[in-house]
């Protein structure tokens, strides 16, 4: 869905400090940044506070990413930060707050080069997370029109008899949403599965 030639106009705005750009940024990577911690071992309050700290972090240093070069993976980036403030946080906490299984749990994520979680369930959540954002922006009967064909996978005959349009309105409407979604998250979700 997402091509690769679009511009990579949420990163783009985040960096220039637009606050809608941030907060759409937030809304679909921090849940994904708390899953990674969560499966690393942390306990959920830990897990809060580091997903505040990557996100912190990720508002410094989101000038530093170019989403041009072909050796650099958005995901790979956000997965190096990410392990970089759980390690800060294991580091810094008292040693009691470490022990046990979830320090041993901690020790092989933090090392690993890819996050703990699949591309493909990393991409669907934020999709999921991204249909939620813009659902908002479009008129119900535009938005079901694309959701009838690309989600339920309806034909778009079927969807414009129940929404009572013609078939050109809903390619139309199908066309517009998701042309909109590969607008804005160009370069956030990477093409392959190598991460």
């Amino acid at each position: 869905m997402i091509e690769p030639s679009t511009p990579h106009s949420l990163l783009l705005a985040a960096c220039d400090g637009q606050p809608q750009a941030w907060n759409r940024f937030v809304h679909l990577y921090g849940p994904l940044i708390y899953r990674w911690v969560r499966r690393s071992g942390m306990q959920s309050s830990d897990a809060a506070d580091v997903t505040q700290d990557v996100l912190m972090s990720v508002s410094r240093d989101l000038v530093r990413f170019d989403p041009k070069r072909t050796d650099t993976k958005f995901r790979s980036w956000l997965w190096t930060i990410t392990r970089r403030r759980m390690a800060d946080r294991c580091r810094n906490a008292p040693a009691e707050q470490v022990m046990g299984s979830a320090a041993a749990n901690l020790v092989s994520p933090i090392d690993s080069a890819d996050p703990p979680t699949d591309a493909r369930l990393d991409q669907h959540t934020v999709l999921t997370r991204a249909v939620a954002i813009y659902r908002d922006r479009f008129d119900p009967k535009t938005w079901e029109a694309f959701w009838g064909t690309v989600v339920d996978g309806r034909s778009p005959d079927e969807v414009a008899e129940s929404l009572g349009v013609t078939r050109w309105t809903v390619y139309k409407a199908r066309a517009r949403i998701l042309q909109r979604l590969r607008t804005e998250l160009a370069g956030l979700i990477d093409q392959d599965s190598s991460g």
